[in-house]
């Protein structure tokens, strides 16, 4: 399922590429087109992992730290650091934080979808800003592209894989399965 993913996530970004190469053209735009795409995948990236810490602060989770390669932020230093490889699993990024027991499969789950919920509103968003500015224009081509690498994103972390948000959802929805069945 990893590998789905990944896939996934390959060809949304062979995509933006695609939709960059009419503002940046032919062999001398490449670089240009990897260094915005590398950008729009970091925003994408930080908006998923900030909508994982925006739902565990709102569930009263203690965040010890948010992790967007190559930045970690730690919350309780306050201090943001270079971070070169995310831990067992993370593609791009992850949120460290601390959850009471109470109802915590149930929050779990919540903390879980609120990345890929945050992934699509920003595909929602940036679109329908790409469809009012134009795609004929960079500012519209850029908006564009952020819609569909962030609706990738979106979609490849509901892959159930070890360590994506899908596998963390489908988890929780299994343990509950379980628990009602034991009763």
């Amino acid at each position: 399922m990893r590998a789905l993913a990944i896939v996934i996530f390959f060809l949304t970004a062979f995509g933006v590429m695609g939709v960059l190469s009419e503002h940046f053209r032919g062999d001398a735009g490449l670089p240009a087109r990897l260094i915005v795409d590398a950008l729009l995948c970091f925003i994408a990236v930080l908006v998923h992992e900030l909508g994982h810490a925006a739902a565990a602060h709102r569930l009263g989770a203690d965040i010890r730290s948010i992790v967007v390669l190559p930045f970690e932020y730690s919350m309780r230093q306050r201090r943001l650091r270079l971070k070169w490889r995310a831990g067992m699993g993370d593609l791009g990024g992850y949120v460290s934080y601390v959850l009471d027991r109470i109802d915590a499969r149930r929050k779990h789950m919540m903390i879980a979808a609120a990345g890929p919920i945050a992934n699509l509103l920003l595909a929602l968003l940036a679109g329908t800003g790409a469809t009012l500015i134009g795609s004929a224009t960079l500012a519209g081509a850029l908006l564009g592209a952020l819609a569909l690498l962030s609706a990738g994103m979106g979609i490849a972390n509901l892959v159930p894989f070890r360590g994506s948000d899908g596998h963390h959802i489908l988890q929780g929805l299994r343990a509950g399965a379980r628990n009602k069945s034991v009763r």
